[in-house]
């Protein structure tokens, strides 16, 4: 029996320890939606221009924000480099979100001239999501257009809510990416690059690899060309980053497949949701789809990555003006658990065409700041956020499975040991106990 009680506890720490881990490498307990937790340093913003703290380049702060509220950050630029800055407000699980509840984000000169305006609603009730976008100072050459200069820039968030959302502050993650600027003499076309007309078709060949989205960005699930398969659960997020070189086009599409109905023939608008982001994490486009567990499918297809891009008056092509790894955000409506039991079985078919091109001649390394990738970052798009060979695709799987097996066990040592305790003495039982076992005082 003592030997068996050891025996458990081991297991029931190893339980522990593979929980803790998951929960170290931003994933949670089994059975939880995974948060995300909003990271770098703490950068409280001002209520006024005047008061902005200060941002540097490739460097994630992060805040809180009011209902409400309003909340200012300073951004010195100078006439050479191009600016994008980002902000995403992270509502906690079961937060009370309407449709117009969200942010806006807003870069403005000194003289107040507005330089960029974004917005990022849930456009849905009750889908507390990571909700965000990225505002941006392009330098487009002509001295005549606003916003060229060296200055002192200030982005804006501002937290829109109705009167019944949350109350409570939300976390803020912010970041500031500087892209360089072109070489002297360098001669890029200003011409944006358009979609295909055809309709875009699913990836089907190939076999099918696991992977394992992360909460955040910084935890993004690395893939390449091929098909995916992944679990998110009701009020979860997953995101997904995909390498894109210079030229290359991606389209991602993502099949939610049927799960377990709870029978309750419960019916959700806008269960599910697809959203791609650019490399400095501005909202490209998105789309939903009603679920009650039946199959759903919905695509993302973005423009070719160009340079010139930036000239597009697409603004879907205008935001895909860099190469990089771009991220597909990959969400359930919490509301789905009362249509079905379980994760939501998902396939990501990623399917990025063409040949990488030499990218603009930049002066400076645009790989410093987040832009561009290269064949060791295709190479080691497996699934997973650390190129781990599936490390933590099967370190959360095993976490699914430990948990219902110690649970198990537990069951059944508690009631293995309760009726040893209960089992009255026979005469002649060579089991003796042993001092250490039952209450005290009946040693």
């Amino acid at each position: 029996m003592k030997r068996t009680v050891l025996t458990a506890a081991a297991a029931l720490l190893a339980l522990a320890a593979l929980q803790g881990r998951a929960a170290a490498d931003g994933t949670p307990a089994p059975g939880a939606p995974a948060a995300w937790q909003p990271a770098g340093t703490v950068l409280p913003g001002a209520a006024t221009t005047a008061d902005a703290p200060p941002m540097k380049p490739g460097t994630t702060y992060r805040d809180t924000i009011e209902p409400g509220g309003t909340r200012f950050y300073g951004i010195a630029l100078d006439a050479a480099a191009s600016a994008a800055v980002s902000a995403f407000a992270l509502p906690p699980a079961g937060s009370r979100v309407t449709y117009g509840d969200g942010i806006e984000l807003k870069l403005q000169s000194a003289d107040g001239t507005d330089c960029d305006t974004r917005n990022a609603h849930f456009q849905d009730n009750g889908d507390a999501r990571p909700i965000g976008t990225a505002v941006s100072r392009l330098i487009t050459g002509d001295h005549g257009d606003a916003c060229q200069d060296a200055n002192q820039y200030t982005l804006q968030v501002h937290r829109t809510s109705d009167g019944a959302s949350d109350p409570d502050a939300w976390p803020l993650e912010l970041r500031y990416v500087s892209e360089p600027g072109l070489r002297e003499g360098a001669n890029e076309s200003p011409s944006p690059v358009t979609t295909a007309s055809a309709p875009p078709t699913p990836l089907t060949a190939g076999t099918p690899r696991q992977a394992a989205g992360g909460p955040s960005f910084d935890t993004a699930a690395a893939v390449r060309t091929g098909i995916w398969k992944d679990r998110v659960l009701p009020g979860e997020t997953r995101f997904y980053k995909v390498p894109v070189g210079w030229g290359q086009q991606a389209t991602v599409f993502t099949d939610f497949s049927s799960a377990q109905a709870t029978g309750t023939g419960t019916y959700v608008g806008s269960g599910v949701r697809l959203t791609a982001y650019s490399p400095v994490r501005e909202l490209i486009d998105g789309d939903d789809h009603a679920y009650q567990g039946t199959p759903v499918s919905l695509v993302e297809q973005l423009a070719p990555v160009a340079y010139g891009n930036r000239a597009a008056n697409d603004e879907k092509v205008q935001r895909v003006r860099y190469a990089g790894w771009y991220y597909f955000a990959v969400t359930v409506h919490p509301d789905v658990a009362k249509a079905v039991t379980g994760p939501v079985p998902v396939t990501l078919r990623v399917d990025v065409q063409g040949t990488a091109e030499p990218g603009p001649v930049y002066d400076g390394d645009a790989r410093a700041a987040g832009i561009g990738v290269d064949a060791h970052d295709v190479a080691s798009a497996n699934g997973t956020a650390d190129g781990s060979d599936g490390h933590s695709g099967a370190l959360r799987f095993l976490a699914f499975a430990a948990l219902g097996a110690g649970t198990v066990l537990l069951l059944t040592l508690a009631a293995w040991y309760a009726a040893a305790r209960l089992r009255p003495a026979r005469a002649g039982d060579a089991t003796v106990r042993q001092p250490g076992y039952g209450p005290p005082g009946s040693w």
